[in-house]
């Protein structure tokens, strides 16, 4: 029910998100008009949990629609994901899992009428780097010592050097994921090896970009900016 819950709200977002067109600011000094009355739209939602009228309150954003992400872990977080975002962030274990998972949320993508739709699935997982395996490990053991019991998380926990993540990244990426999401264990030595260690690393394999090739999240991703569903029916 929850889930059902999040998806109304996801819609109700995308819905103002769309409530503006464009071109609907005018900002003419002269004639002291802000808007086009014409061009904010009412979106007159109403679901089992939402009951909103619009329009948005605040101008269209920049990407026509920011990036929708759901983190999941089982089946009905991944039907979620699959139907109503952009981006599946998923906790496999191994690459036997990640192709699983994988498949889960593209029958549920297609179930949901998006199969010709980009919808991402990045694999979480918490990183550990040095520049030893055995140097990692005993980093990752003080850090437990501290804090009085093993770390626990919901992703998997790796520890070693950019290298070895960078093998095991490729190999999930084999079964199916389309990126990642690495939660650096301690800042800043862990953020700073993914960003000096882990990113040249892939970019030598080429396996990551060497320049922005867009000015936008959705853009970086290869997700398109959607157009106002009401623009195109006024």
């Amino acid at each position: 029910m929850a889930f059902d819950e999040a998806a109304d709200f996801i819609e109700v977002a995308r819905r103002l998100w769309d409530s503006w067109e464009d071109d609907a600011e005018i900002r003419d000094v002269a004639t002291g008009r802000f808007i086009d009355r014409e061009k904010l739209h009412y979106i007159d939602f109403v679901g089992r949990w939402f009951s909103v009228r619009g329009p948005s309150i605040v101008p269209r954003p920049p990407q026509g629609q920011p990036v929708v992400a759901v983190l999941a872990h089982a089946t009905v977080p991944y039907r979620l994901g699959a139907r109503a975002a952009d981006i599946v962030f998923v906790t496999p274990r191994d690459a036997a899992g990640a192709a699983e998972i994988v498949g889960e949320v593209r029958h549920e993508q297609a179930t949901a009428g998006r199969a010709d739709e980009t919808v991402h699935v990045f694999g979480d997982l918490v990183v550990f780097l040095d520049s030893s395996a055995a140097a990692a490990r005993e980093r990752l053991a003080r850090l437990d010592d501290v804090a009085g019991e093993p770390l626990r998380s919901d992703a998997s926990v790796f520890v070693g050097t950019p290298a070895e993540l960078a093998d095991l990244l490729l190999a999930w990426r084999s079964a199916g994921l389309s990126g990642f999401r690495l939660r650096p264990g301690a800042i800043p030595h862990d953020l700073v090896a993914i960003t000096r260690g882990l990113a040249p690393e892939l970019a030598a394999r080429g396996a990551f970009r060497r320049r922005y090739e867009a000015g936008t999240l959705r853009g970086l991703l290869g997700l398109p900016r959607p157009a106002s569903r009401y623009a195109a029916t006024s």
